[in-house]
Formats: structure tokens, C-alpha cells, sequence
């Protein structure tokens, strides 16, 4: 297989380049390890008055609601 040309911009994967597996395969960028994002909502009197988000790299992000 490594003495095949790799295509050159095309979205085409050459037959010579496939191989068949049994095994699931993760395509795309690695996942993140580390803490999930988090979501908090604040209600006050039956009405959501805040909402704050805490990113995976530590940054708060609060949206206040006014009705």
C-alpha cells in the first residue's frame, strides 16, 4: 500500500488506499479529555433569571434574563 501516490485534493479515497476493518474508527479531531462544559440555570420566582456557562478552559459566561 505505501508505494500508491496519495491523491492530490481530490475527496476521492483511491481503492488501493482502503482497507477493511472490524473495528469502529473515530474520524475528525481528537476529543477533548478534561472536564465537560457546564450549564447552570438560576431561577428566581418560576422565571430563569440567569444563565451561566463554565467552558472546559475555565471561562464564565453568564446571561442574565429580563422578562
Amino acid at each position: 500500500m505505501d508505494d500508491v501516490p496519495a491523491a492530490t485534493g481530490g475527496r476521492v479515497v483511491p481503492a488501493a488506499r482502503v482497507r477493511v476493518s472490524g473495528e469502529a474508527v473515530r474520524i475528525g479531531p481528537p476529543r477533548p479529555t478534561g472536564p465537560e462544559p457546564k450549564v447552570q440555570v438560576f431561577h428566581e420566582d418560576d422565571a430563569v433569571r440567569v444563565i451561566q456557562i463554565v467552558c472546559t478552559c475555565g471561562e464564565r459566561i453568564c446571561i442574565r434574563c429580563e422578562y
